[in-house]
């Protein structure tokens, strides 16, 4: 099922509908991942300042003004999921709607909801993801398939939430999800794997806010047929 779901919102993305979104959710996601990596680079390089390297009088602060560089560089890489969760917020609407007016007519007319409303639930999940995926960067070397797992939960968890939230409650949202927690992890595993390939990570968030709204009118169409 879920190989239909990513079929269909690949068939999808080149619409009109979902050209505006894609084009912004791209603009979006680099300027994010820009500003976090500068951030978080030019805090290494504040944490390291006055350090010297082991063995020799080398201070990293004044000697080594590579480590900003280098920390900005692999910052741009484990930032992504938090910049994409982020992103998402600016387009979740449009590509949702386009999604279900084609596939899922049947679908209740979404609540209002205002944009900070967005934002501000994928603020919070972006720094989630920075608190739990920065201490674990070493260990990602090591067990390369551990962000997928690690992020599978987190992107499906919360795509999942921001396209159940159109339509449903808090308490609603976390009874189907719980429901249907296997298949929001194997969305969300896939997405995990999307955004570490380069520049099909940038089509990440919008295929990501579009798979998901499959996963969740599906997870729908289940529990009310019970």
């Amino acid at each position: 099922m879920i190989l239909r779901d990513v079929a269909l919102t690949l068939s999808q993305m080149p619409e009109r509908d979902m050209r505006a979104p894609l084009v912004k959710g791209v603009l979006v996601t680099i300027g994010v991942m820009i500003a976090l990596a500068v951030t978080i680079g030019a805090w290494l390089s504040s944490w390291f300042s006055g350090w010297t390297l082991p063995f020799t009088s080398v201070e990293i602060g004044t000697e080594g003004g590579w480590l900003a560089g280098a920390g900005a560089f692999a910052a741009l890489f484990f930032v992504f999921v938090p910049a994409a969760a982020l992103a998402v917020g600016f387009f979740i609407d449009p590509v949702a709607d386009a999604v279900e007016a084609r596939h899922f007519p049947d679908t209740p007319r979404a609540r209002p909801r205002k944009l900070t409303e967005d934002l501000w639930m994928a603020a919070k999940f972006a720094g989630l993801a920075l608190v739990i995926n920065m201490p674990l960067i070493p260990f990602y070397f090591l067990f390369p398939p551990l962000p997928a797992f690690v992020n599978g939960y987190l992107l499906g968890r919360e795509y999942f939430t921001m396209a159940a939230l159109r339509h449903l409650t808090a308490a609603e949202v976390k009874t189907l999800r719980n429901r249907a927690f296997f298949r929001i992890m194997l969305a969300g595993a896939l997405l995990a794997f999307i955004v570490t390939i380069p520049l099909l990570n940038l089509l990440a968030p919008v295929f990501g806010a579009g798979m998901m709204t499959h996963v969740y009118n599906r997870a729908r169409q289940r529990a009310t047929s019970l």
